[in-house]
């Protein structure tokens, strides 16, 4: 059972996690209404090209550090190391040559504008894969306090950066500047966790759990989870990039000017999507407590703790994501307009709604069949749904008419097949039963519950006095705090 065990774990990732997300979300509030829609595309292609290659110098190997030290922590700290001296030589090189042929990269992505973007963002590709390793060292020893205060570590100087920064500015000195605030951010968390690190001797006590060397048996494990992983890794900021590049291209195809193309992509894929999969921070902290335990139980063959941990991680996340679903669905003109002023973006958000819900399954299961040691089947999943979303993206986006639909159809399909892909591998190969009965009620309890408050709030919150945007925001809340409370119920809940 996950809970209450792992009840303090979580509850402190999510804490952390939902202030780092809500800065970030402060933070492009201000931002996104500065640069403007069209601003907002050429900063997601920008950061699209930043994703991708920072993939490509980590990709896995943070989880492989990880799941090497929940197994072993001197093992652990010998790879962590030897690692990060190996990192620093490969980021310097290539940070060189991308800082000597800046300009022939942003034409190659298509616009001028983004060369100081491209720019800002080169010492962050030296110090973020520094800062995953060496967090996920400390997420293998269950270090989770250290980590959750770097992330608001970094996040709070990356706000406080660009907002500092960001006034009176030109568009491609508003793009550097949201690209200076990573690399400011990430400065700060990686000299946190080292003073941390050496305060509390972590290297130490580390390296005083086992002081024979490193066995050849376990490098080539932990090189093939890392390539697996990173291969898993990289599909993602692959298909950001690619579709950074297909969509814009696609618009104009269909008779849209370049500045209407930048704008559609900018509020669908910086606007609309920062906001539904903001849900997501609770799945993905569940994931993060997660993973070290079942790797660690799965290698003492504690497999019946195991499979209950799986299931009521499952259990959990699908119902969640349909109340955060059902949420982002019901109130989609309030927070588009009360987040960006845009009361189009609701048509986008209701589109994009069952994100929550298909984003975590998948984050979760792909994680679940890591620990376990199916490196393979998330990955091949994943290759499944990028190719069919590319393939959707390419066709609907230069269909006249279709760009918001087109998108949101790709977006979605790219997260549905890794998840029915992942949940067949648990029925076949690890024989996990699922509770069908259980979800289906709860998410009928959940969409009463909303209906409910909303039609019960609608009625009483104005004759209460209440009108206008407070009364909207009271009615958010209201139904926010209903439907969360009873899925916390539930996660407390001890299974029969």
């Amino acid at each position: 059972m996950i809970l209450p065990s792992m009840f303090k774990q979580m509850a402190l990732r999510t804490s952390a996690m939902f202030i780092v997300k809500l800065l970030g979300l402060l933070l492009r509030i201000p931002l996104f209404r500065y640069l403007g829609p069209e601003g907002v595309g050429l900063y997601q292609i920008a950061y699209s090209f930043y994703g991708l290659v920072l993939t490509l110098l980590t990709g896995g190997m943070p989880m492989a550090v990880t799941l090497s030290t929940a197994k072993n922590a001197g093992n652990g700290w010998r790879i962590y190391r030897n690692m990060s001296v190996l990192y620093i030589g490969v980021c310097t090189l290539l940070c060189t040559g991308f800082f000597l042929f800046t300009n022939e990269i942003a034409l190659l992505l298509g616009n001028e504008k983004l060369e100081l973007a491209i720019r800002m963002f080169l010492p962050a590709l030296w110090l973020v894969p520094l800062l995953s390793l060496l967090r996920g060292f400390l997420q293998g020893v269950e270090a989770f306090g250290a980590i959750a205060a770097s992330e608001l570590v970094e996040q709070s100087v990356r706000v406080g950066t660009i907002l500092l920064l960001l006034s009176s500015v030109s568009m491609p000195q508003a793009l550097g500047t949201a690209a200076l605030g990573a690399s400011t951010g990430a400065v700060c968390a990686l000299a946190f966790l080292l003073v941390m690190l050496l305060r509390h001797s972590l290297s130490s006590s580390a390296s005083a759990t086992s002081s024979e060397a490193l066995p050849e048996r376990n490098l080539r494990l932990f090189a093939h989870t890392a390539l697996a992983l990173t291969a898993t890794r990289l599909i993602i900021p692959l298909s950001d990039f690619l579709e950074a590049a297909i969509v814009p291209m696609q618009l104009q195809a269909s008779g849209l000017p370049s500045g209407q193309a930048l704008a559609i992509f900018g509020e669908m894929t910086g606007m609309a999507m920062t906001i539904v999969y903001i849900p997501t921070l609770i799945t993905f902290s569940l994931t993060h407590t997660l993973s070290p335990k079942i790797a660690a139980d799965w290698q003492a063959r504690q497999f019946d703790r195991a499979f209950r941990r799986i299931g009521k991680a499952l259990n959990l996340s699908m119902l969640w994501g349909i109340s955060a679903s059902l949420f982002l669905f019901t109130f989609a003109e309030e927070l588009a307009r009360l987040l960006f002023d845009q009361e189009k973006l609701a048509t986008a958000i209701r589109l994009l709604s069952l994100c929550p819900l298909l984003a975590g399954l998948r984050e979760l299961t792909t994680s679940v069949l890591w620990a376990v040691g199916q490196k393979k089947e998330p990955m091949r999943g994943i290759l499944i749904g990028i190719v069919c979303s590319m393939t959707v993206l390419y066709v609907l986006t230069g269909i006249p008419g279709w760009g918001y639909t087109g998108i949101a159809a790709g977006v979605l399909l790219f997260e549905t097949i890794p998840v029915l892909w992942n949940l067949t591998v648990l029925r076949r190969d690890l024989q996990l039963s699922f509770s069908g009965r259980t979800l289906v009620m709860n998410a009928v309890v959940l969409l009463l519950l909303t209906s409910v408050v909303t039609l019960w709030g609608g009625r009483l919150l104005p004759a209460a006095g209440f009108t206008g945007m407070p009364l909207q925001l009271t009615l958010m809340l209201l139904t926010f705090a209903c439907s969360a409370s009873y899925v916390a119920l539930v996660a407390l809940t001890r299974p029969k």
